[in-house]
């Protein structure tokens, strides 16, 4: 019976003494009869109707759907093609179980529900490929989430608006007297001014589209994205969470003070840095104002629909928020219709 294999290597010994009794015969099934490769039931005391290893010629002829229907240690197989089906068919059977219990498991992490009754940012990233379709689903309320248990990290998530031109203002008029100590012109601080804020256009434009708006669905990307503007597309009217935090926004301004100066002379550079510096303070003012403001005339109604189109109808489209230029430039400017009222 185990003389299947065709051959006495060491190999085949070592399943023969996994799978057969002392006398060289397969164990006797709880029916008291085994199966053997013809198909036939025994008795257990029918050890002559086990074939003979040496005559297992005539057992070879069976088709591939007769002999995957059996281990292929009780299959007699002179072909290596068709012990390696049965092989394949026993790991696919004894493996069954695992896949199983990898599907459910991967069912779970789709099913995952976010409670925004408890801290948001440690739970978003569970949603895992579920995360972009839930975070572009918008809560329309003035009252934000908790993101964190911990009060400290709480409170630096938290900023009121008029916090940005309060601190930066003062860092606007330090960089621009410094330009005029080392000698600028009037004529050119205000131009280098202009060109601080165009240059800021640009940058607001090119983080909200490739940064803000990049597409995640591992657990940190997810979180880390949250934190970064997710949480505003998810409660777009949480005015505490909707202008940038100032200790975050003094990190970002070291490397544009450091690249500001490899591309200017060390007259230009602080006037050309703080008209940046104002172009962001009156972007994040601009931002609070569309969402939070009442407009009663144009330009400031048209920008309003502009931004509130991108919140709730096509946001993919329309990430400029304090000018459509780059969007006219880089193709993205949205259709203008009314946006949904549907949350």
């Amino acid at each position: 019976m185990c003389g299947i294999l065709n051959t006495t290597s060491d190999y085949h010994r070592s399943y023969r003494n996994r799978y057969c009794d002392d006398d060289g015969r397969h164990p006797v099934e709880d029916n008291g009869a085994v199966q053997v490769a013809s198909g036939d039931s025994v008795g257990t005391d029918g050890v002559d109707s086990i074939p003979d290893p040496n005559s297992l010629k005539t057992a070879a002829t069976h088709n591939i759907a007769q002999a995957t229907a059996f281990s292929p240690f009780v299959i007699p197989v002179r072909s290596p093609r068709l012990f390696f089906f049965a092989w394949r068919r026993r790991e696919e059977e004894e493996s069954s179980e695992d896949i199983c219990t990898s599907f459910r498991t991967k069912m779970v992490a789709q099913e995952f529900t976010v409670d925004l009754n408890k801290p948001l940012v440690f739970q978003v990233g569970h949603l895992e490929e579920a995360y972009q379709e839930w975070v572009h689903q918008p809560i329309v309320s003035k009252e934000g989430p908790r993101f964190f248990q911990n009060e400290i990290l709480e409170f630096l998530t938290r900023t009121v608006w008029w916090a940005v031109p309060v601190i930066w203002l003062p860092v606007v008029c330090w960089c621009l007297a410094m330009s005029v100590e080392r000698g600028i012109t009037l004529s050119l601080l205000a131009l280098m001014v202009v060109t601080g804020v165009l240059l800021w256009t640009l940058v607001e434009y090119s983080l909200h589209r490739f940064v803000f708006h990049i597409e995640t669905k591992s657990y940190w990307g997810n979180t880390a994205h949250y934190l970064l503007h997710g949480c505003h597309h998810k409660h777009p009217m949480d005015g505490l969470r909707l202008v940038f935090p100032p200790a975050a926004t003094a990190i970002l301004c070291l490397p544009f003070w450091n690249l500001v100066k490899l591309i200017s002379s060390p007259t230009l550079s602080p006037a050309l840095f703080g008209g940046g510096l104002l172009g962001y303070v009156i972007y994040d003012c601009t931002h609070y104002y569309l969402h939070h403001g009442r407009p009663t005339r144009e330009p400031s109604k048209k920008l309003k629909r502009y931004h509130l189109n991108h919140h709730f109808r096509i946001q993919n489209k329309g990430f400029g928020i304090t000018s459509s230029l780059w969007d006219i430039i880089f193709g993205t400017l949205p259709s203008q219709k009314s946006p949904s009222k549907t949350t």
